[in-house]
């Protein structure tokens, strides 16, 4: 966040920002910050809960709110971006392998964005958006490495799909690659590279997944259309997709998907 735009920001402001990168959809009419229809009814509770602990007065209608102060310090906005996610049950379907949902779902999965991790719930958020199916995030708490799980490796495959287009212009500290193999099919893995730092650093960390997020969220939209358009959920493409993964041919998939996806923008034009 660019430090003279906080400086000019009013409580609105600022709070609306700490909960958009807390992984909080809002958007911001008439003095009222406004809990999109993407949160959960969860996130909406813990909201108010949130604010009313830390001592910020408020005003609720529904799933709207005002703040009944003109300023808050810029602390007060860290509170909010770090308060805490907690463990949580994940529950890995048959489904999430297969590919007639990847195709069908437009959405991903409404995930609680105060459950997860503070450094992973706008990418989270902003990949379920997109209809990138994400579980779940762990900022790896300094030892391990920064992932978010992905139902099934078909969207693991569009992810690079995706991140190819859209952010490989973005200035990362960490590189972001996908991995195949684990419980959920595939997941968004974080490496530092050899003779880094053996501790990771979550201030980074969040600076990267906010800088995927943001992208992500813009081009969301086009991103659900690119793929509701590319595929088609029966036939020799289904068959082809799953060959694909059978044999385990990730690096094959990723380069069928950008044939379609090109194939269909060049179409549109």
């Amino acid at each position: 966040m660019n430090l003279m735009n906080l400086e000019m920001m009013d409580a609105t402001a600022r709070i609306a920002e700490a909960l958009q990168v807390r992984g909080v959809f809002v958007k911001v009419k008439d003095d009222f910050i406004i809990l999109t229809d993407e949160n959960t009814k969860a996130d909406i509770s813990k909201v108010r809960e949130l604010l009313h602990n830390l001592g910020i007065p408020t005003f609720w209608q529904e799933n709207k709110f005002q703040v009944l102060v003109t300023r808050v310090p810029i602390s007060m906005m860290k509170r909010i971006m770090n308060t805490p996610g907690r463990e949580f049950p994940i529950f890995i379907e048959s489904y999430h392998y297969k590919w007639k949902p990847f195709v069908q779902r437009r959405f991903g999965i409404k995930v609680n964005a105060l459950d997860l991790d503070a450094n992973m719930a706008m990418l989270v958020k902003s990949l379920n958006l997109a209809g990138i199916t994400a579980l779940t995030g762990c900022n790896g708490h300094h030892r391990y490495n920064p992932n978010v799980q992905l139902s099934g490796g078909f969207h693991g495959a569009w992810f690079e799909v995706i991140q190819e287009k859209y952010l490989s212009t973005c200035s990362l500290h960490y590189k972001w690659k996908v991995y195949y193999g684990n419980e959920s099919g595939s997941c968004i893995i974080a490496d530092k590279g050899k003779g880094e730092a053996e501790r990771w650093n979550m201030n980074l960390i969040y600076q990267d997944t906010v800088q995927m997020a943001q992208i992500i969220q813009k081009h969301a939209a086009e991103i659900r259309e690119l793929k509701r358009a590319a595929f088609k959920r029966k036939g020799e493409m289904k068959e082809q997709a799953k060959r694909f993964v059978e044999k385990r041919e990730f690096a094959q998939l990723v380069e069928w998907m950008k044939d379609k996806m090109g194939k269909c923008i060049q179409e549109d034009k």
